[in-house]
């Protein structure tokens, strides 16, 4: 969580199950299946409401797949990753995209292929892409 508050970022999780089961969860040590305390807000989705606002309901409609949303300060949806019931996710990605959202929203410049912190941006035209690729494109 340090990380991301050190980014100014908001993080939220979203269950569809009861609030009761959160209780219970934060209330069970993570060492016995819990959740433990969290130090981010969970909210309760019942009424599945921003599940199917995001396509998250799984086929057989007991579960909500995995999504892991970054919705810029305008309320746009940035990125977007969803993952099947068995697939877990990277908060290092996770970071590295949240700092290619904020790169792009002071620089102007867009994230490239394997772009990370501190490496250059790519200018939106087609001469920025030129001369980027001119300058990369041994690491690419």
């Amino acid at each position: 969580m340090d990380e991301f508050k050190k980014r100014g970022v908001q993080v939220l999780g979203v269950s569809i199950d009861t609030p009761e089961s959160h209780i219970n969860w934060r209330n069970t040590a993570i060492k016995e299946g819990g959740i433990g305390p969290l130090n981010y807000p969970l909210l309760c989705d019942e009424d599945r409401a921003l599940t199917n606002a995001y396509d998250l309901l799984h086929e057989a409609t007991t579960f909500a797949l995995r999504g892991t949303f970054i919705i810029d300060k305008e309320g746009v949806v940035q990125s977007q990753t969803v993952n099947n019931l068995g697939l877990g996710r990277d908060m290092d990605e996770l970071l590295r995209m949240i700092d290619a959202v904020q790169f792009l929203e002071t620089s102007g410049h867009v994230c490239p292929a394997g772009w990370a912190p501190g490496k250059a941006g790519m200018k939106p035209t087609a001469e920025g892409v030129a001369s980027y690729l001119a300058d990369n494109a041994g690491s690419l």
